[in-house]
């Protein structure tokens, strides 16, 4: 490989500023994007309604706003994620729409041309004043892949495409005079791309970094990664080992968990939900599908797919935020404590999950520091809150 992103950030705005703990809203673009489930109050997509949600999240000081790559759902009665809107084009609409938040645009490298990727992300970084980010995805199912006639890879082969993939991408965006590429995977003849984004040295990259091999990818690349964790001290583990990974690349990395909440009165009722999700409404086939074809579930011993099963129908396997509000924000602060520098927010219903838990979670995080509401200048040159006010 070419490119050493050891370039150090020089802008400033939420997404970086020295505020605690990050909140993002996460999969709201796809339809039942919190869980696989066939519950009558399940997330449905709507225009009017994701800008409303995004809105909220922006003025209550969210710092992103982070969508789904989705081109097919998991089937079933209901099929799950089956609806969904293009990441890159909500994301150009949303832009115009904020002032503040930072949205991400997410991309499956092997149904995108990096060329075409690096000219809309560079676009989208001029309508939104600097606050475009790429959320680079190596890999998915392979039905859907097929509708791209794209060969599906092994684990391994993914990365190495990707990595080429934004080699790419970056090398468009920095260089104002053509480039060849010639990779294993892939090649560009007489590469140009401008004007380049607003952001320098470029927008900032995101990648769900699962495995040994994603977390190389991810401390190379990305300057934001998302881990799966078990609990506060496994999501410590983590965050040291893709840390000291981007240290020796000579690169600063801010680590964030994608996380399920289901905020209720009472712990009982939470869990109730959550019991509900995943027992008399579920959507049994899509789970299925949703296991084999996202997690491996094919090579699962049949134990382990039945306890999985549950976490997918309620929580889509988040990191689970179940609770009262109190407890939800006991939860964050661990996380925080842990290392982990943001959260990135899934929910069964965004419209009702958004407003509650800026009115009850949000302010007891900041009551106890975890997040430090402040003001500052936004990309725009406006002044605007990283909190609430």
């Amino acid at each position: 490989m070419t490119h050493e992103p050891a370039v150090p950030r020089t802008t400033a705005g939420p997404l970086f500023a020295d505020t605690g703990l990050k909140l993002g809203v996460f999969g709201l673009n796809v339809s039942s994007a919190g869980a696989v489930t066939a519950a009558a109050e399940r997330h449905e997509i709507d225009w009017d309604q994701n800008v409303r949600v995004v809105q909220q999240a922006e003025n209550a000081g969210f710092e992103a706003v982070i969508p789904f790559s989705r081109w097919r759902g998991f089937e079933g009665r209901t099929n799950p994620w089956g609806q969904s809107f293009d990441p890159y084009t909500w994301s150009a609409a949303l832009a115009a729409l904020t002032s503040r938040i930072t949205l991400f645009a997410t991309s499956h490298c092997l149904t995108v041309s990096p060329v075409m990727a690096a000219k809309q992300i560079a676009t989208i970084d001029a309508i939104s004043g600097g606050r475009i980010g790429l959320n680079v995805v190596a890999g998915w199912f392979a039905k859907e892949l097929a509708m791209f006639g794209v060969e599906t890879l092994g684990h391994d082969d993914r990365y190495s495409y990707s990595e080429e993939w934004l080699e790419i991408v970056l090398r468009l965006w920095a260089d104002g005079d053509d480039f060849d590429y010639e990779g294993h995977w892939l090649s560009v003849a007489a590469g140009y791309s401008r004007p380049g984004p607003v952001q320098h040295p470029h927008p900032p990259i995101m990648n769900a970094a699962f495995s040994d091999r994603g977390h190389r990818f991810a401390a190379r690349y990305a300057d934001l990664s998302f881990v799966s964790a078990f609990d506060a001290s496994d999501a410590a583990a983590k965050v040291r080992n893709i840390r000291e990974m981007a240290t020796g690349f000579g690169r600063e990395h801010s680590v964030w968990v994608a996380a399920s909440v289901v905020c209720a009165d009472t712990e009982q009722e939470a869990h109730d939900l959550v019991r509900r999700w995943s027992g008399i409404d579920a959507d049994e086939v899509a789970v299925r599908n949703a296991i084999d074809w996202t997690m491996g579930g094919t090579r699962m011993p049949p134990e382990q797919h039945r306890q999985l099963a549950g976490a997918v129908a309620s929580t889509m396997a988040g990191y689970p935020l179940i609770g009262t509000a109190e407890r939800i924000s006991e939860a964050l602060a661990q996380l925080s404590a842990a290392g982990i520098d943001g959260v990135a927010l899934t929910m069964m219903n965004y419209e009702a999950g958004v407003p509650r838990f800026i009115d009850e979670v949000l302010p007891i995080l900041e009551k106890n520091g975890v997040r430090r509401p402040s003001v500052t200048q936004s990309p725009q040159g406006n002044i605007a809150p990283e909190g609430r006010s």
